[in-house]
């Protein structure tokens, strides 16, 4: 069964799908949507302690992208909430 993460009401439809095929919930409650068993890309706390180094030797963002791995808009977004 599906449930909402945000409302958990189990009044939920299927929506579609994901670019990479897993397919997309809507709530009829809340109006959210959703992926069931969504893939966790949460950025370990090492690379993140990483990332704050090399913004300290004020490496450009392209560089500390390529050099640790992650997406360089999340690193904008990263460095904005800084």
């Amino acid at each position: 069964m599906r449930i909402c993460p945000k409302c958990n009401s189990e009044k939920t439809i299927k929506n579609g799908s994901t670019r990479s095929g897993k397919p997309k919930c809507q709530c009829n409650d809340c109006g959210r949507q959703f992926v069931e068993n969504p893939k966790s890309n949460q950025i370990p706390q090492e690379t993140i302690n990483l990332v704050d180094r090399l913004l300290l030797e004020k490496i450009p963002l392209a560089g500390i992208s390529r050099a640790t791995k992650v997406s360089e808009s999340w690193l904008q977004n990263y460095v904005n909430n800084k």
